[in-house]
């Protein structure tokens, strides 16, 4: 792995919000075990946080949905 690939794992870390001393450790295993820059990609890429405001956006928009179309049904019968 080139510095390049190396800065751009660095970078997904970043964005993780992972701790320093983890990040260079799992940066010195990858380079000590010649790990390619692709397969530890995907590897961090499946860390990805979940974003728990999008579920609860989701949640009220489906809520919303349905007591629209309940009002609509109540009036419409």
């Amino acid at each position: 792995m080139n510095q390049f690939e190396v800065n751009q794992i660095r970078a997904k870390f970043r964005r993780l919000t992972l701790d320093d001393e983890f990040v260079d450790s799992y940066v010195a295993k990858l380079i000590r075990n010649n790990e390619p820059y692709v397969t530890a990609s995907k590897t961090i890429d499946r860390w990805e946080k979940d974003d728990s405001g999008q579920f609860v956006l989701q949640a009220l928009a489906c809520g919303l949905i349905a007591a629209f179309t309940g009002a609509w049904f109540a009036v419409v019968r």
